[in-house]
């Protein structure tokens, strides 16, 4: 009797069984969403030449039912209709008209007429995008006009177009030109934007249009003909507006 207890004795002590489970706690649940941002705006009309219809390079051609068309956010290349996108991303609860009143081929001095019709058609717009005048540098000067006058010229147009929309009651958001590639099929106005960018942010100034510079896109974003951005290009140009629009515009619920 004694053996068999020495024996036990002498053995590995008992080890205690494994005891319960205890589970991590869970983490906390995400804090609820934000209240989603407003936009003060919905209705903005862009105004322009081939870059706000969305012409790409190479250039698509128009179709003459384009050009009769009423007023919509256009080609999905257009920046108009990346706005759009943009703004319905971000401004969930609201919806948006973007109307794209682009044109290629016109030119800011002969486009004061169609200014006025697009601000009616647009139904009282409650912002103007304005962004025109690379055609007036893509065609030759008139016998005895110089640089400098072809410029003034053009930006006179502008402002003209500025003045109508601000005495309506409508803001108006104006861009420089995008930069020109120089030795390229259709970049005749290189030596033109750089002297009529500066003249735009001084007309913007004085008439208390808000600037955008869509001056500073760089080349890579312009396409092989040297004058209409890429669809890049435009997509770019598109945040620009936007970025615009939300510092202006944008107030908390």
């Amino acid at each position: 009797m004694s053996a068999v207890s020495m024996t036990a004795c002498s053995g590995s002590p008992i080890q205690p069984g494994p005891g319960p489970i205890v589970q991590p706690p869970p983490p906390p649940p995400p804090p609820p969403p934000g209240p989603v941002p407003v936009l003060g705006i919905t209705k903005i009309l862009a105004f322009g030449d081939s870059m706000t219809e969305g012409v790409d390079s190479p250039p698509l051609a128009l179709t003459a039912a384009e050009w009769t068309l009423p007023l919509s956010a256009g080609r999905s290349q257009s920046y108009p209709f990346k706005l759009k996108a943009l703004l319905e991303a971000r401004y969930t609860g609201q919806a948006f008209s973007v109307y794209n009143g682009g044109r290629a081929g016109r030119s800011a001095r002969e486009d004061r007429e169609r200014f006025s019709q697009a601000l009616s058609e647009a139904g009282r717009p409650e912002l103007v995008l304005l962004m025109e005048g690379a055609n007036d540098f893509n065609r030759p000067l008139e016998v005895g006009e110089g640089i400098n006058a072809r410029v003034r010229a053009v930006v006179d147009a502008l402002e003209d177009m500025v003045r109508e929309a601000s005495n309506r009651g409508i803001p108006v958001m104006i861009a420089t030109l995008p930069p020109q590639r120089p030795n390229s099929p259709k970049g005749f106005g290189t030596e033109y934007v750089p002297r009529f960018n500066d003249l735009v942010r001084t007309m913007a100034a004085s008439k208390g249009a808000q600037l955008v510079d869509v001056g500073s896109l760089p080349l890579s974003f312009i396409g092989q003909d040297g004058l209409h951005p890429s669809e890049a290009g435009y997509a770019r140009i598109a945040e620009m507006w936007f970025d615009a629009i939300k510092a202006r515009f944008e107030r908390q619920p």
